[in-house]
């Protein structure tokens, strides 16, 4: 009996269980997409206090849900905030490094609504060129083992089976680009298996042109206080939308009292506009292992604001199969 589609990717979800994993390094954050540990602290329903600056007018920013009053100097609520205008209007270029479970980018070029290109670490690169999105693959993954093609044809696959999932798994490979569909890959991205696709950032929008995470982190912040074109204070972790993705879920159960309060500086450019933004993590607790090193800062550096440049359709891009998406789903699994 010839096998269905479905028999077919039960046999390639079987297959990844059962071949060793790649090391994922090349595509997530030093392993943190595996963690499951917490960091427990043992200070139990402490406060953090917000401490207001001497000198200069205060600068408040309004409660929300009893969350507590922001506190600053002078303007530099208000800076932070005018910061973001640059970004908000879609054409900007930048980088990102040490967001929890985002794969660092590389390089990022913003032009909405006519399109973008975003570079992450490990090659994978997603492109909207006009109405089209483009995607060049870090690798096949998982499905790059040589014994994978061996197993498909010892399970007894019709040869033009085996002969469909090579060309697959070609297309993983990242020689070429991919013409496909934007709503797809967020459908594949979605699916509850491991794939390269779950650590992207979503896709500018008219609606949302910041990608960023600027602006997430900027409205957690707690206090402020500028010093030329520098503004350094407080955020509370426990205020970022844990979709993002940007710092670890529960903060609070994993970085204990210190999650309220992580220290973060930006510094802005000569037209006021956010040049980049570092948010330090908290150091090593006294519930953590000796052995455990203090995380690298989450660090947005915007390089560019206009003038960014839409990016052209790539030359000899195939469209991509069916059966590319499937496995797309569970590359690194």
């Amino acid at each position: 009996m010839t096998p269905t589609q479905d028999d077919l990717r039960n046999a390639m979800n079987n297959l990844t269980h059962a071949t060793d994993p790649l090391e994922p390094g090349s595509v997530l954050r030093d392993g943190k997409r595996r963690r499951t540990r917490r960091r427990l602290a043992s200070a139990a329903g402490a406060a953090v206090a917000l401490m207001a600056v001497t000198g200069g007018i205060a600068a408040l920013r309004p409660a929300v849900d009893n969350d507590p009053a922001v506190v600053g100097s002078g303007t530099a609520i208000q800076d932070l905030d005018n910061a973001l205008e640059g970004l908000k209007s879609g054409n900007y270029a930048f980088s990102r490094t040490g967001a929890y479970l985002v794969t660092d980018i590389v390089r990022a070029q913003i032009d909405v609504p006519d399109g973008y290109v975003v570079e992450y670490r490990g090659a994978m690169t997603i492109m909207r060129a006009g109405d089209t999105t483009y995607l060049k693959p870090a690798g096949a993954g998982t499905y790059s083992q040589p014994e994978v093609i061996d197993q498909l044809k010892n399970a007894g696959l019709p040869q033009a089976e085996v002969e469909r999932y090579e060309a697959s798994i070609a297309q993983l490979s990242g020689r070429h680009w991919l013409r496909t569909d934007e709503r797809r890959l967020v459908a594949v991205a979605a699916v509850d298996e491991q794939s390269s696709l779950d650590y992207v950032a979503p896709a500018p929008t008219t609606d949302k042109p910041d990608i960023t995470g600027a602006d997430e982190l900027i409205s957690a912040v707690t206090t402020a206080q500028r010093t030329g074109d520098s503004i350094t204070g407080t955020l509370d972790a426990t205020m970022v939308d844990e979709e993002l993705n940007l710092v670890i879920g529960e903060p609070a159960s994993y970085y204990g009292p210190p999650a309220k309060s992580m220290k973060y500086q930006a510094t802005l450019d000569g037209q006021g506009r956010l040049a980049s933004f570092t948010l330090t993590l908290p150091g090593t607790l006294a519930s953590q292992s000796p052995d455990d090193q203090p995380e690298a800062p989450l660090v947005i550096t915007v390089t560019q604001y206009g003038g960014v440049e839409v990016p052209q359709a790539p030359a000899g891009a195939q469209n991509i199969s069916e059966l590319t998406y499937d496995l797309l789903a569970r590359d690194n699994d």
